[in-house]
């Protein structure tokens, strides 16, 4: 892909008037690509997201990467995440039981309000 790239900046006559170097997008899109499959990095994506979502929610300390649904208003459960047995390639989480809002039988078993959450979705 860089050598097709290099190929585009070299014969693309730019006469729109953009400043554009697909070189430059590629190695962008690389170092975002690498950082996406970085397992550690997710881990410490959904440690922020649990603490965002904590702040809005309740003042109670709570463990890190830990949001009960019960305390947060917006009933958010994020899986705590295990950074001592992860790796860059490995991520290992809290297993949390839960099921597809597709699954409508198991909605009204449960005697969930289906407006109430297609609201929050």
């Amino acid at each position: 892909l860089r050598k097709l790239c290099e190929l585009l900046d070299k014969i693309d006559p730019k006469s729109d008037g953009a400043d554009r170097s697909y070189i430059d997008v590629f190695d962008e899109s690389e170092k975002l690509l690498y950082e996406e499959i970085d397992y550690l990095n997710e881990a410490k994506n959904a440690k922020r997201f649990a603490q965002d979502f904590n702040a809005l929610s309740t003042d109670e300390e709570l463990p890190d990467s830990l949001i009960p649904a019960k305390t947060s208003k917006y009933k958010v459960r994020v899986p705590a995440m295990y950074e001592q047995y992860s790796t860059p390639r490995v991520l290992t989480m809290e297993y949390v039981e839960s099921f597809k809002l597709t699954n409508v039988e198991r909605i009204e078993k449960l005697g969930l309000d289906r407006t109430e959450l297609s609201r929050r979705v």
